[in-house]
């Protein structure tokens, strides 16, 4: 079986693989936590005006799920981080979203997409619509639409890619990923199955069309491809791959979400708390639950811990 995921594409654009932080690990969540702290303090003790602006600035490509919630949750921190560092203001801050579309979470439509655009655009953050990041320098994000932006960090959401393994198997494939059939099979390896992000599943409710690849769907496939593996070795029937999209949920910062869950609209506190209940409830064992259940509560009650786990913190 062959669950091999996904890689961020960076799309062979100059500088990216050098400068650029992805975010699709937790390793990278905290490497991106690091350097934007690393940044505040260098910019607290910067005499530089031109080398101050590029370390507050920081850049968020690509403006789906990955990307609003980590452009929320960046601007969050950083501006509640300012109350430790004197030296800086906000008005110093510059927070960019730069996305290739019309408006941002177009999985959600357009109307979630712009309450979501508003919501942050009243936080602080600068959005930028219909532009593409073209490279990267050091202290430099050049984009399509305007200037360059001079800033000293990047966070790359804009797309991925299946793995580079996938690409050596001679077996078929459409869009990059493995084709297989309903039962999650490789036409022709009766003996090999695949599933997630590295998969191309059809949907067989939508001739022509295939599942998304998410964690919803990639959690179904492991279920059914279980089912149809042990079937085959008892000689039985395997069971067709169909799955519909429950919902869709995003945070965007300060207790605030947006959700369209079988087909309705939420946002604000209800979608935030939707978003948190249902992750909370998909963690693995009831331990796993009462610490991160126990970590928000904390967290809730005491915001500015989230700021000192840091080596090198507080600022001296």
């Amino acid at each position: 079986m062959l669950a091999l995921g996904s890689v961020t594409n960076l799309f062979d654009l100059p500088g990216l693989s050098e400068h650029a932080l992805p975010m699709k690990s937790l390793p990278d969540a905290v490497r991106l936590r690091a350097q934007i702290i690393q940044h505040l303090e260098e910019a607290h003790t910067e005499c530089s005006l031109n080398d101050r602006q590029a370390l507050l600035t920081f850049v968020v490509a690509g403006g789906g799920f990955a990307g609003v919630e980590t452009v929320a949750a960046l601007n969050d921190f950083v501006r509640e981080a300012l109350r430790f560092y004197p030296n800086l203001r906000e008005e110093m801050l510059r927070v960019v979203l730069v996305h290739p579309g019309a408006v941002i979470l177009p999985e959600l439509g357009e109307s979630l997409g712009r309450y979501t655009q508003s919501v942050l655009a009243g936080r602080g953050v600068e959005i930028l619509l219909n532009t593409r990041v073209t490279g990267v320098t050091t202290n430099l994000v050049s984009v399509t639409s305007s200037n360059s932006i001079p800033a000293s960090t990047l966070v790359w959401t804009a797309g991925t890619v299946p793995n580079p393994l996938v690409s050596c198997l001679p077996c078929v494939k459409e869009r990059g990923r493995v084709l297989v059939n309903e039962f999650l099979r490789v036409p022709n390896w009766p003996s090999v199955w695949v599933i997630g992000d590295c998969a191309f599943v059809p949907d067989i409710r939508k001739p022509g069309h295939s599942h998304p690849p998410t964690a919803q769907h990639a959690i179904r496939e492991g279920q059914v491809v279980a089912h149809n593996i042990a079937a085959a070795l008892r000689g039985r029937m395997p069971r067709p791959f169909s799955f519909k999209t429950i919902g869709l949920l995003a945070s965007i910062g300060r207790r605030t979400g947006v959700a369209r869950i079988f087909g309705f609209n939420f946002s604000g506190f209800f979608a935030w708390w939707l978003w948190r209940t249902i992750y909370l409830s998909k963690l693995p064992g009831l331990d796993k639950k009462l610490r991160v259940a126990f970590d928000w509560t904390l967290e809730s009650a005491v915001p500015q811990r989230r700021f000192c786990c840091s080596a090198g913190w507080p600022p001296q």
